[in-house]
């Protein structure tokens, strides 16, 4: 799954995964949340232009901006609601952030800095793309007590119309954004007609929302679908800066010297195995495909006193095994057979060899696969049989 410019990421879908992964079910694009995009149109005309500034067109085409009570009022699902009915996609959404500034000099205080981030009420803000647009990862959303001081209001009622001194960055779906309602840096009051070129300074265009389920795909125009995933591997792009204060250099085919490129990869072992379990498993156990199970049989004998007929040809057909560089393990706790069994779906062993004296009465071993059915066959002939099993679990 693409991660972005500087990283990619290798995600296995899975109901814990602790990240999410945007994807088209046909295929041809997949990409995390937190880099993921759609091809959603914002839901005004001309969508593609972006205008700025006092446009007289849009003076005379758009009504004034205008005050109204909205007493209680403090979220978007609460001005949706009667008697105002403004839909979540026909309101602005106000966050404060407030981003730390990078010390230039050793004594040099660090200063933080207030942003106002603007977005549709229907949208989310990726944290992640604030990251990206702002170049830092230095900053926290504002405390009430610090929005009361910048803004003047309380979360639920806050808007950047009018407002000066502070840096405005809106999110591309309120491009060319009119009829909407926002709040109006009053509590208890909000703002109609808003259009956002004209009542608002906005200094950054960026894309800042996270991509919802059933937005068009960017690249095929299908609903895509959001799912957990397991971040598995990481490929990092990082780029000249270690090259460079190593004094790593080499000479082009002009014979300039260039820092070499460097990047660098990570697979996460337990991540591995935890998505491979996540992917293979039914209401027993796990199900370990061959190539990783930790041993390929499970030898389970039932009858577990020393000398006893069941525990030699265990024995014998673990030492045979062995021989042959087949990973084995032999169950020779002193448990009850099912406890025996159920342990043996739990961890997912591919093949069980069960071993008890009813049926060696019979000359017969039991030979399971862990989804397969139930076979007897002799103890003279479950090491060939094992054998050409694995060969053909190998094949497939």
């Amino acid at each position: 799954v693409m991660g972005g410019q500087h990283s990619h990421e290798f995600m296995a879908p899975a109901e814990v995964g602790e990240s999410e992964i945007v994807f088209n079910p046909c295929g041809g694009y997949a990409a995390n949340l937190e880099k993921a995009s759609s091809a959603l149109q914002p839901p005004f005309d001309n969508p593609k232009t972006i205008t700025s500034g006092k446009n007289p067109q849009i003076a005379a085409s758009s009504p004034p901006v205008e005050k109204f009570k909205t007493p209680g009022v403090q979220t978007i699902e609460a001005l949706e609601k009667p008697p105002y009915n403004v839909p979540a996609r026909r309101q602005i959404k106000t966050l404060v952030y407030i981003v730390g500034s990078a010390k230039n000099q050793p004594n040099e205080e660090a200063v933080d800095r207030p942003i106002l981030l603007l977005l549709l009420g229907s949208d989310r803000l990726n944290e992640a793309k604030l990251a990206s647009v702002l170049g830092t990862a230095d900053f926290r959303p504002a405390t009430p007590e610090e929005i009361f001081q910048i803004l003047g209001a309380r979360p639920g009622s806050l808007g950047a119309v009018g407002v000066a001194g502070l840096e405005i960055c809106a999110d591309f779906m309120l491009r060319n954004g009119s009829g909407l309602t926002t709040g109006a840096n009053e509590d208890g009051f909000h703002l109609r007609h808003v259009h956002v070129q004209r009542d608002i300074p906005i200094d950054r265009w960026a894309d800042l929302r996270a991509v919802q389920p059933g937005e068009p795909c960017p690249q095929t125009g299908q609903p895509l679908q959001v799912r957990a995933a397991i971040e598995v591997g990481h490929v990092f792009k990082l780029g000249t800066k270690y090259s460079e204060s190593l004094g790593a250099f080499f000479l082009d085919n002009q014979g300039k010297r260039r820092p070499p490129v460097m990047g660098c990869y990570g697979i996460g072992v337990t991540r591995t195995l935890q998505a491979v379990i996540e992917q293979k498993h039914d209401e027993e156990g796990i199900l370990w495909p061959l190539e990783i199970a930790p041993y390929a049989v499970c030898i389970t004998a039932l009858d577990t006193t020393p000398g006893s007929p069941t525990m030699k040809l265990a024995e014998s057909i673990y030492q045979k095994l062995a021989a042959q560089n087949i990973e084995t393990l032999l169950d020779d706790r002193d448990e009850r057979p099912g406890v025996k069994f159920k342990d043996s779906e739990l961890i997912g062993f591919p093949l069980r060899i069960a071993v008890g004296p009813r049926s060696l009465q019979n000359n017969l071993v039991e030979f399971k696969p862990r989804t397969g059915a139930l076979q007897k066959i002799t103890p003279e002939s479950v090491v060939d049989a094992i054998v050409a099993w694995l060969k053909n679990q190998q094949r497939q």
